[in-house]
């Protein structure tokens, strides 16, 4: 039985303002033509369906398009929420979708319910061969018990013992419901040595970045999502499939792929699939006369529009780069194969940075709140800054819980 996993959609992300819906649907059709080629019988999807926790009627339709698709061709679904959905809103159709065998898991439901996040994978014969806990991510609260005083440090300890002590519990349940056949996690989490893309933001619950490997090995095989970064954690156990496309520039650096699990004897097998590449991105830098050169060079071999971010480095002021960038925008408007979404300029003569224009107005839309209060908070002490920084994300976690 071959079992599809895949996270971090962000369905309805834009960056820079440009919109990655084209890149969205691309991709949901290349997966439907891999699960229909392999005869998938179940897709987890662990985190992060939408970019943000009020998608648009748009990001809305796409979602459940997508679900409509998977449904004929006799896929089930287990798709849990991430630190970007609202878990209510992932939750809401939930009666409605399991009529077309698609479970979601947006709220977690606490330590004494554990059997509703269980979810037995059933093989042609009606046979249970295996077993996912869908752990949908959790919140401050599902974790920790509150106390007055608690610094920011506190509050990170108490959250990864908490985690720690979940986790445990979650796996006990298992073994007591289902102690014979392969037991699979899916779960939307930071794991301790995991690499981050800029396109992560930087907020974490309690910091559970913090998170140890040895602290998650209550399964066969752990399926993560939060990282956009394809990565194995803990070998054959713990691993990280990664976001689709690329959500952001860094992200243009790495192979995109989803994973396949197969059960077979009680066995776990593990391959992966690259997924198809259908845009590139791009980051220039150099003076004004090295980024006319290389866009020249430049040529596109995707079916999308190549994005660039563009940043121009120039030793002193001169009031004609703007014209210039702007006559290089609309040349490349012309064949509109490639399109500059982001551009930034510096002088190295600080005396003339005023007369510049530093940032695009898309750049402002880009900005999370961590990068604003670390521009606030510049030039105190790193000690400081650090502390500073422990404290607003706790109180940025807490504002955004639901």
């Amino acid at each position: 039985m071959k079992i599809l996993v895949t996270a971090d959609w962000h369905i309805g992300k834009r960056l820079h303002n440009e919109d990655l819906t084209e890149d969205m649907n691309l991709f949901f059709e290349w997966l439907l033509e891999q699960i229909k080629l392999n005869d998938v019988k179940y897709l987890l999807v662990a985190g992060d369906i939408f970019d943000n926790n009020n998608p648009s009627n748009e990001s809305t339709r796409i979602y459940y398009a997508f679900l409509r698709k998977l449904s004929a061709l006799n896929c089930k679904a287990i798709i849990t929420a991430g630190n970007h959905d609202s878990p209510s809103f992932i939750d809401v159709p939930k009666d409605l979708l399991s009529e077309f065998d698609i479970s979601v898991f947006g709220i977690f439901p606490g330590v004494d319910r554990l059997d509703e996040i269980f979810v037995p994978l059933k093989n042609d014969s009606g046979e249970v061969v295996a077993v996912v806990a869908a752990i949908p991510f959790l919140q401050d609260r599902f974790v920790r018990q509150v106390g007055e005083g608690e610094g920011a440090r506190e509050i990170a300890e108490k959250i990864k013992q908490g985690m720690k002590s979940l986790f445990a519990q979650i796996g006990a349940a298992l073994n007591v419901s289902y102690p014979v056949i392969p037991k699979i996690g899916m779960a939307h989490l930071h794991a301790q040595g995991a690499q981050i893309s800029e396109a992560e933001r930087e907020i974490q619950i309690g910091n559970q970045e913090g998170i140890s490997a040895n602290d998650l090995d209550q399964f066969d095989y752990l399926a993560l999502g939060h990282i956009h970064t394809g990565q194995t954690v803990l070998k054959g156990k713990i691993q990280y499939t990664s976001s689709p496309i690329s959500l952001g520039f860094s992200e243009n650096r790495y192979q995109h792929k989803v994973v396949m699990l197969e059960i077979e004897n009680n066995q776990i097998k593990e391959s992966e699939i690259p997924v198809i590449k259908n845009r590139s991105l791009y980051q220039l830098k150099g003076t004004m006369t090295e980024v006319e050169k290389y866009v020249k060079l430049l040529k596109n071999k995707y079916k999308l529009q190549m994005l660039l971010d563009v940043l121009i480095e120039e030793d002193n002021y001169d009031p004609r780069i703007n014209d210039k960038l702007n006559e290089i925008k609309e040349n490349l408007a012309v064949k509109n194969e490639i399109k500059i979404i982001n551009t930034r300029i510096h002088f190295k003569d600080k005396t003339a940075t005023r007369f510049s224009s530093t940032f695009d107005t898309n750049e402002l839309n880009n900005l999370n709140p961590i990068d604003v209060f670390k521009s606030r908070i510049n030039g105190r002490s790193e000690e400081e800054q650090t502390k500073l920084i422990e404290l607003f994300s706790t109180i940025l976690a807490d504002t955004t819980q639901e």
